[in-house]
């Protein structure tokens, strides 16, 4: 009985000692990831592209690559730089001079090699390199229009000074003043002509004196000729 409860005992204390192995040789979830977090899938790519995510398998970890393989040959990979012994997490895995292959459709992805000769790869990520086409103007933001504020003016009251009429009133003088009205004196009651008057009476009455000189003169000379 005794026997048979040590060898009980071993054995499972055995077991205990496997698991515990087991347990330590297997990675830990925080050693084993692969990805490429950038570029993201159909993005356009021009010029050198840093190509960023993480490669890490822990203590089963030889080293990284990154290759790329066009759309119309999905099956051929070529590298992309040198391989990188380094582990990385979430920092620049490499740089893909764009510049050197045509534009058109393309893949990539991330190979992660074992120490024994296997590896782990990402699926592969669509892009598209665009080094001849003209890069897209991002559209400016539309922004609101400001409402313009009216200032109403203060009205202000104007002091306006009445001008001081000055009202003056006009002097006669000697050479205003009209001539005095001669009145005649009836008192001596004779009337003395106008000297005027007297010239244009003595010239009408000579020309009447001569006029009728002249028709006696005619009809005398009439006479005689009868």
């Amino acid at each position: 009985m005794i026997k048979r409860v040590c060898t009980m005992a071993v054995l499972l204390s055995l077991a205990l000692v496997w698991r515990t192995e087991t347990v330590a040789a297997a990675p830990r979830p925080q050693d084993g990831c692969c990805e490429i977090t950038s570029p993201r899938a159909n993005a356009q790519l021009r010029g050198s592209v840093e190509i960023i995510g993480t490669a890490r398998l822990g203590p089963e970890f030889q080293f990284y690559k990154v290759e790329y393989a066009s759309s119309a040959m999905p099956d051929v990979w070529v590298p992309i730089g040198d391989l990188h012994r380094e582990q990385r997490t979430d920092e620049r895995l490499e740089a893909w001079h764009t510049s050197s292959i045509p534009d058109g459709g393309y893949y990539l992805h991330l190979v992660v090699v074992k120490l024994d000769g296997n590896f782990v790869a990402t699926e592969p990520l669509p892009v598209q390199i665009a080094n001849a086409q003209p890069e897209a103007t991002p559209t400016p933001a539309e922004t609101a229009t400001p409402t313009p504020t009216i200032v109403m003016p203060t009205p202000t009251t104007a002091v306006v000074e009445q001008p001081t009429v000055l009202r003056v009133t006009p002097t006669a003088t000697a050479e205003d003043e009209e001539p005095p009205t001669a009145t005649p004196d009836t008192a001596s009651g004779v009337s003395i002509p106008d000297l005027g008057t007297f010239v244009r009476q003595f010239v009408f009455g000579a020309f009447v004196t001569t006029v009728i000189f002249l028709l006696l003169g005619v009809v005398f000379l009439l006479r005689r000729l009868v």
